[in-house]
């Protein structure tokens, strides 16, 4: 098989897929069973649920670069350091948390009263917000955890976890959204409770995992703990970019989603339901990914760039041939796919909902092919330190090039909700171009994350 070749990406890949594919069924059954008790609801939980996601996401993208780093202390044999990188990445979180506890809920209000969404979309979307409160917290604090089990390729903990997590949310979200099994009846305020609860699970199983390790004569995790700056600031400086890269992109996509919900409550729910299934195609990309910058980052820590190089093209190549499946599957049973979130005896109107995402089905499934480029050679760029330059061209062609195309669609020309998707596919390619542009440019084999 070889060093970094497809065996060694699928060892670490396949707990990562589970997951992501967890947290997308989380997402995927809170928004079926809100698509269930009605239209507004589902309408309302794609804005919100990205725009929140938004509002911390700066900060589990910083704790998220402790995997990186882990990796290349991993690889260049420093154990104490993979143990101090992961207790300082917690420290950075911590900090986070309490940010997000004071600050997210009164940005949240004010983004969402002046969003410009239609006004029945308003309660129930204020609704889900105060239960999403301490979603954001709990990922923070558990992140730079489970880095430390993934960054040393390590990646069942997470997988396992998540798979429980997943099992969790959506026993509470059938409990607490309509009621069941002497619940009280809380709608889609009931769907963020059970989302932070879930969360909260996460990160209890990560701390245990963490400071329960057997191995603490190589691994003293329960030793280790002490605050050390060099390992602050490197999680903050190469880890920023991604966050704020992350921030960035989701900012874009609940911006894109405030815009769908002012032009109708259809458009909305049908860009939100087809959202819904393409996570489905989405999450092994994210695992894949994941994957990609954990292998690349043991072989720079290794000083095996070459072998980093080609760990990111054989995980380009398996990423693509799994996006054109989906295709495939997105253009024969779009309806089907659609359909499954009709709600409870029909509702009238729905017939459009359906209608509009089979075309928005159609155009993901071009878009996905563009990810697979965008996010594997991204990951290969991120597992080097190499995220200041991704934050430019993504952040740039974001906000300088999708978010005013967008608004210019809907607001100056009265697009449609149709008319947005085809300008996004096309943007996805420019995006893709530019990612892949600077992987061959090769500046990233120059960057020393770690002193030797």
């Amino acid at each position: 098989m070889g060093k970094g070749g497809y065996f060694e990406l699928s060892q670490v890949a396949a707990p990562l897929i589970v997951m992501s594919a967890s947290n997308v069924v989380m997402m995927f059954c809170d928004r079926l069973f809100l698509a269930r008790a009605g239209t507004d609801m589902v309408a309302a939980a794609m804005p919100v649920g990205m725009m929140y996601f938004t509002l911390f996401c700066l900060y589990s993208g910083i704790v998220s670069f402790t995997s990186p780093l882990v990796a290349q202390l991993f690889g260049a044999n420093d154990r104490h350091g993979c143990v101090r990188a992961a207790w300082n990445g917690f420290y950075i979180g911590l900090a986070a948390s309490l940010i997000i506890i004071l600050l997210n809920p009164l940005l949240g209000k004010y983004i969402i009263l002046h969003s410009g969404i239609k006004p029945e979309l308003i309660a129930p979307s204020l609704d889900y917000l105060d239960g999403l409160w301490l979603s954001g917290v709990f990922p923070c604090l558990a992140i730079p955890l489970f880095c430390f089990f993934s960054g040393r390729g390590v990646t069942w903990p997470a997988g396992v976890v998540s798979a429980g997590a997943c099992v969790l949310n959506v026993v509470l979200d059938y409990m607490l959204i309509f009621g069941k099994w002497g619940a009280p009846e809380w709608g889609i305020y009931g769907g963020g409770v059970a989302t932070s609860l879930a969360s909260g699970f996460s990160f209890v199983c990560a701390a245990a995992l963490f400071l329960l390790l057997p191995d603490q004569k190589s691994y003293p995790t329960r030793r280790k703990f002490g605050f050390r700056w060099e390992y602050v600031r490197k999680i903050v400086f190469y880890g920023a970019p991604a966050g704020m890269q992350v921030m960035a992109e989701v900012g874009a996509f609940a911006f894109m989603g405030f815009l769908v919900g002012s032009i109708s409550v259809e458009a909305a729910a049908a860009t939100t339901i087809a959202l819904s299934v393409n996570n489905f195609s989405f999450s092994p990309l994210l695992g894949f990914s994941d994957a990609t910058a954990i292998v690349a980052g043991q072989y720079i820590g290794r000083n095996r760039r070459g072998v980093s190089e080609q760990a990111v093209y054989r995980a380009w190549r398996v990423c693509f041939i799994y996006m054109l499946f989906c295709a495939f599957v997105y253009l024969t049973f779009p309806e089907f796919l659609s359909g499954l979130f009709a709600p409870r005896g029909g509702g009238s109107g729905f017939e459009s909902v359906i209608e509009l995402s089979v075309v928005i089905l159609a155009c993901a499934a071009v878009f996905n092919l563009t990810d697979s480029v965008k996010y594997v050679f991204m990951a290969g760029l991120r597992g080097a330190g190499d995220t200041v330059f991704v934050f430019l061209i993504t952040t740039g062609a974001q906000w300088l090039i999708m978010v005013p195309g967008l608004y210019v669609i809907v607001h100056v020309l009265h697009g449609t909700v149709i008319q947005m998707w085809y300008f996004m596919t096309g943007y996805g390619v420019l995006e893709a171009a530019l990612i892949f542009w600077r992987f061959r440019c090769g500046h990233w084999k120059k960057i020393r994350l770690i002193e030797r």
